[in-house]
This record gives structure tokens, C-alpha cells and sequence, in this order.
């Protein structure tokens, strides 16, 4: 991860099949944002239900669900798979 993913917001966020986010970086970058490593940790499991998964939006640059659980944006620039 470079110091620049650190600087980086989500502008777009999609929820899609296969709990997987198509996501637009602040710094230009697209791609998809694999969820599924997260739902077995915490809060998380939440998200296992499609219609709490679909439910993402943004707020402050980072996807947010309406049960307030987000996830940090340079996690997502870090891990996600580049279109």
C-alpha cells in the first residue's frame, strides 16, 4: 500500500452479486471490492443478508450500510481487484 492509498475516497460504490462492491477511487481507480473475507468477523455477519448488503451508500468517502457498519476506504483501495 502506498502513502496515496491513504489519501484515496470511494466516489462510486455498487453493491453486486456474490457480496462484491464495484467501487471508483477518489485517485481515479476502479474495480471490485470482494466482501466475503469479511462476513464471518463481527459486525460484519450483518451484511449477510442481501437485502443489509445491498444497502450500501457512502458517507464521508467510505461505503457505508444503514446499520452505520462501514469500511475504511484505503482498505478498500488496497485490496481491491482493478478493472
Amino acid at each position: 500500500m502506498s502513502f496515496l492509498d491513504y489519501l484515496c475516497e470511494v466516489t462510486e460504490v455498487r453493491p453486486l452479486d456474490g457480496y462484491k462492491l464495484h467501487v471508483i477511487c477518489s485517485d481515479g481507480a476502479s474495480g471490485i471490492f470482494d466482501m466475503t473475507k469479511y462476513l464471518d468477523q463481527g459486525a460484519f455477519q450483518a451484511l449477510r443478508d442481501p437485502s443489509m448488503f445491498r444497502s450500501v451508500r457512502l458517507v464521508a468517502g467510505a461505503p457505508t450500510w444503514s446499520n452505520g457498519m462501514d469500511i475504511a476506504p484505503e482498505r478498500i483501495r488496497s485490496d481491491m481487484t482493478v478493472a
